[in-house]
């Protein structure tokens, strides 16, 4: 059996995420005292759904230590809905901010929430998604 000389190399994998994100934070809203506040009928919140710390997701999508947008993931089959700050600029938004924030549904309808940023994601420790 005859063998060939093969030169020996090194090959590099390079590992890119199809995401980068460098703030993990949510929001649970406050929705006993939501409910109090909504008006439209056929608005409710609950604690499984917005209520929910991992439900609201803040990103930092550039990786520049700024927030950059949030969104709701845990809705009661509206899908993923874009979350809308109301009381700042979503940049200035941070671990232990208090927002206030709202919510639209394709139907119409607007929940409007609110509460304290927190840094820990309950089942996403390190990454949003």
């Amino acid at each position: 059996m005859k063998t060939k000389w093969i030169t020996p190399r090194t090959e590099i994998e390079t590992f890119i995420p199809n995401e980068y994100i460098a703030a993990c934070w949510g929001v649970a809203c406050n929705w006993y005292d939501a409910n109090q506040q909504e008006t439209q009928p056929g608005v409710t919140h609950d604690a499984a759904h917005c209520g929910a710390l991992g439900n609201q997701i803040v990103y930092d999508d550039d990786n520049d230590g700024r927030a950059d947008r949030m969104i709701e993931t845990g809705t009661d089959g509206l899908g993923d809905l874009d979350c809308y700050i109301t009381n700042m600029n979503i940049h200035n938004v941070q671990v232990g901010s208090f927002i206030r924030w709202f919510t639209r549904a394709e139907d119409g309808r607007i929940w409007h929430h609110f509460g304290t940023v927190e840094n820990k994601v309950p089942n996403h420790p390190n990454a949003s998604i």
